[in-house]
């Protein structure tokens, strides 16, 4: 099996980290409340000015050192090792961009994947839907997050979402909801994986 992951959302909770860090961000800059904490990336109506300030106090750290979602590497390694393929498919900020913070962030994703253990055959730094990187590696199941994408993947692939408060509203006939990552593994030892 050829099995696409996601990052954000999927092997980190970065809703979660998003939600606690803009709250702290407005409170300390006087901003106002988030106007819709339960979108999937603006929860506010910042400008870029103010989106860029926050990215230089929160996201950059977030993209070195969120915690990896409890036995995301344990089961990955497990798939690994029954000869399953693994292949990063993400779509994080800036990471597809040829240019210096681009390589940066590419740097720092890889750095992250190796400090949390996560195996992997390949990886695409992609823009979003990831269709053609899907097709590309011949994806038979993709773990995803992003409603934009699940919706194009689940077009072509068999996708497992991984549950957030932003995409709850999905659903479509070729998607399978998660919960965690051993109720991805039983899902996938269900369906002869």
């Amino acid at each position: 099996m050829n099995l696409g992951v996601d990052i954000d959302g999927v092997l980190a909770d970065d809703d979660t980290y998003r939600v606690d860090h803009i709250a702290k961000f407005c409170y300390e800059h006087g901003l106002p409340e988030m106007e819709n904490p339960n979108a999937y990336e603006q929860k506010c109506n910042w400008t870029e000015e103010i989106l860029e300030r926050y990215r230089q106090e929160y996201f950059f750290t977030y993209i070195r050192n969120a915690p990896a979602r409890a036995y995301s590497a344990e089961i990955l390694t497990k798939l690994h090792q029954k000869g399953h393929r693994i292949i990063i498919i993400t779509g994080r900020y800036q990471t597809q961009e040829n240019s210096a913070l681009g390589e940066q962030m590419r740097q720092d994703t890889i750095q992250w994947l190796e400090k949390n253990h996560i195996p992997y055959d390949a990886i695409y730094f992609t823009h979003t839907p990831k269709v053609q990187e899907i097709k590309e590696a011949k994806i038979d199941v993709m773990i995803e997050d992003n409603p934009e994408v699940i919706r194009e993947c689940a077009k072509i692939t068999k996708v497992f979402c991984m549950d957030n408060r932003y995409n709850r509203d999905v659903i479509l006939p070729n998607l399978t909801r998660v919960y965690s990552w051993y109720d991805i593994y039983a899902k996938l030892v269900a369906i002869g994986y």
